[in-house]
């Protein structure tokens, strides 16, 4: 019972995700701040705003892709960590820094958007 019952969830999951468009993820790009810094792959938020929308699609067919299998790139989990010292804090102590993590740029629209 336990076979067909798994069987049967794995080929009709109990509920479809909602797919994102194209205008959501426009949308979501637009209202980046430009000077925000970028995370690893080192690609600018300005650069994401001028992208054709021909490379908005094929971000929206990633995305959905994403949605529905279930599987977040493992590139895409990455952050770059980089310490910010307090205002009015000593260097030299590690209590005086903040730690700030940089996101992947590319991978913030589908955040938004979904």
């Amino acid at each position: 019972m336990v076979d067909v019952a798994l069987s049967s969830h794995l080929i009709s999951p109990a509920s479809e995700p909602r797919l994102t468009n194209p205008k959501e993820v426009h949308e979501a790009i637009r209202g980046f701040k430009v000077s925000k810094a970028p995370g690893p792959n080192g690609i600018p938020n300005r650069a994401l705003k001028h992208l054709p929308q021909r490379a908005v699609s094929l971000l929206v067919l990633i995305f959905n892709a994403i949605l529905i299998t279930h599987r977040f790139t493992t590139v895409w989990k990455h952050a770059r960590v980089i310490s910010i010292v307090k205002q009015g804090k000593d260097p030299a102590l590690p209590s005086s820094y903040r730690p700030i993590s940089l996101l992947e740029t590319i991978s913030k629209p589908f955040e938004i958007s979904y």
